[in-house]
């Protein structure tokens, strides 16, 4: 009977064949020890899938005490915009679909595992409009966040994805909140899911001459906003991929010039480490101005942990996961180290990508709030710049997050109001 069904499915079909030598039903497959060890480790997984969110424990409620006072650093969070719906990903991955599209159909892969993440407070937010926005600034100001920070997506030719929370936030002055753009200039292609087709609906990153004008006259409007952010009187733009294109120091250096003649200082200029942890990069060589940590783009990269949970308590044997000594990583200071030219230091919270590549190799951060104030500490005192960056406000499909939640509760974010008001002291 097992058989016939299975052949309904191809997937189950792989399940299966990768789970029958462990199933305690066959003597001369396993033996009595890994039977049992097998159905212990079964009950347990199932106990904590079912009553998970019996577990109250870590969970922190809201702040009754608003932050006060000047912050010895600014913290800037990292911001994701695709909380709507956009023709691009109604095409892709089915009508309706947003980043909640993801996080909610995440589930956990071993005892333990921390998922679905389950937004509270803001709740399941849509971008249409900003009133969710007025609610995330209140919070960012009871916790002592000093702004956000906007993915932008912008590509050759002008194209642009996800920027309509952008132009909602620019027109509601009342969003009294500092903001300032990460442009996430590398090439948008469908790689997530079933559907995935790489390469054939691609928008381009690679930037062309013609390119500059329509650049500027985009963010030229933020850029002339008051609550936008500056470094020495200069606007802050960060740009995630340095390498990738070879115009790029070009480009720079010619908005640099049109938004100068705009009436708009010379925007301040920093990049993202490039992933592929080149000791010898240098942001001066492209023209920017500075380099930015961005979630694990470090100038070093943790290391990985052997075989602890996502090896050996792994319960879906399709799961292809690793997994990242975070508490050596704080402990150590591995991100501690100085550079010939300015870096602005930055964290993040727990990361889990679980939710959008468990089979195409997620990777886990284990970053408790604990651990996560002990970091912001750390970098409050040896930052040599005035921003801090955090990965992220709301990335809930990559499970990292200082948006409240369900198991945490307001945790990350009285994480880092703990670490700033200590810095006071």
């Amino acid at each position: 009977m097992i058989k016939k069904y299975l052949k309904r499915s191809v997937l189950l079909t792989k399940v299966y064949r990768k789970t029958k030598g462990l199933l305690p039903a066959a003597k001369h497959q396993v033996n009595r020890a890994a039977r049992l060890k097998n159905t212990f480790t079964q009950r347990e997984y199932k106990n904590y899938v079912l009553n998970q969110q019996l577990d109250t424990r870590d969970f922190v409620p809201i702040t009754k005490d608003t932050y006060e006072g000047v912050s010895p650093k600014e913290v800037i969070a990292f911001y994701l915009p695709q909380y709507y719906q956009i023709p691009q990903n109604d095409e892709w991955f089915g009508r309706g679909f947003t980043e909640w599209s993801n996080t909610a159909k995440a589930v956990p892969q071993f005892t333990g595992h921390w998922q679905p993440h389950t937004p509270i407070d803001v709740g399941f937010y849509n971008l249409e409009t900003t009133h969710a926005m007025h609610r995330q600034v209140e919070l960012a100001k009871m916790y002592g966040i000093h702004g956000f920070c906007f993915y932008y997506y912008w590509f050759s030719g002008g194209s642009k994805i996800m920027e309509k929370p952008l132009h909602n936030w620019l027109e509601d002055k009342s969003l009294d909140q500092p903001f300032m753009f990460f442009w996430a200039n590398e090439d948008w292609t469908n790689t997530w899911g079933a559907q995935a087709d790489v390469g054939t609906k691609t928008y381009s990153a690679k930037m062309k001459p013609e390119d500059e004008a329509k650049f500027v006259a985009d963010i030229l409007p933020f850029l002339k906003d008051s609550r936008y952010i500056t470094v020495e009187g200069r606007p802050h733009v960060i740009i995630y991929q340095a390498k990738k294109d070879p115009y790029l120091p070009t480009f720079i250096e010619k908005i640099g010039i049109l938004l100068e003649k705009e009436g708009i200082n010379k925007p301040y200029i920093s990049l993202v480490f490039p992933d592929d942890f080149d000791q010898a990069f240098n942001p001066k060589d492209y023209g920017a101005d500075a380099a930015v940590e961005f979630g694990s783009h470090f100038s070093t990269m943790p290391q990985e942990i052997p075989a602890s949970t996502t090896n050996k308590k792994i319960v879906n044997p399709l799961a292809k996961i690793t997994e990242y000594d975070m508490e050596s990583f704080v402990n150590k200071k591995t991100f501690s180290y100085n550079l010939r030219y300015p870096v602005f230091k930055g964290l993040m919270t727990h990361f889990d990508n679980t939710a959008r590549k468990i089979y195409k190799g997620a990777q886990i951060f284990s970053i408790s709030p604990e651990l996560y104030q002990k970091w912001l500490t750390a970098l409050i005192k040896e930052s040599k710049t005035d921003q801090i960056f955090v990965a992220a406000w709301n990335e809930w499909a990559e499970g990292m997050h200082l948006e409240p939640d369900q198991r945490y509760g307001y945790a990350y974010l009285q994480a880092t109001k703990n670490a700033l008001e200590a810095a006071k002291k």
